[in-house]
């Protein structure tokens, strides 16, 4: 049989008393002896499992929304990031073909117009 935990920390012979149910070292010092496992023991330690298990549950349900919500998040990301190229890609062409036309323009000449005045009329003004 397994030493109960204080005999086994403090390195002590650990023999069960019949008449109490304790080792003889808890007995003999008034410690507590986990060697034999009451009913009071076993409802405290079943609550703290049920407890337990629920917290663990909890936090598990935690991480996957957790994740489900990153998931989310990244695919957002990832649109959005395919978006933006697009309309930086437009962009640039936009700007390319701009370009382009004002290169044309610059070697294309275009003629002068100079409307042809009638100065006729200005020999019949009086200048003083």
């Amino acid at each position: 049989m397994a030493p109960c935990s204080r005999c086994e920390r403090l390195g002590l012979p650990c023999k069960v008393r019949l008449s109490t149910g304790r080792c003889g070292e808890c007995n003999d010092s008034n410690g507590t002896c986990d060697l034999v496992l009451t009913r009071k023991k076993w409802e405290v330690m079943k609550k703290e499992h049920r407890k337990l298990r629920e917290e663990a549950l909890a936090a598990e349900e935690s991480v996957e929304r957790a994740h489900a919500a990153l998931a989310v998040a990244l695919a957002k990301r990832s649109r959005l990031s395919k978006q933006l190229l697009h309309v930086e890609d437009r962009a640039a062409r936009a700007l390319d073909k701009q370009e382009e036309i004002f290169e044309e323009a610059e070697l294309v000449e275009i003629p002068a117009v100079v409307p042809e005045l009638d100065l006729s009329s200005l020999d019949k003004l009086s200048v003083p």
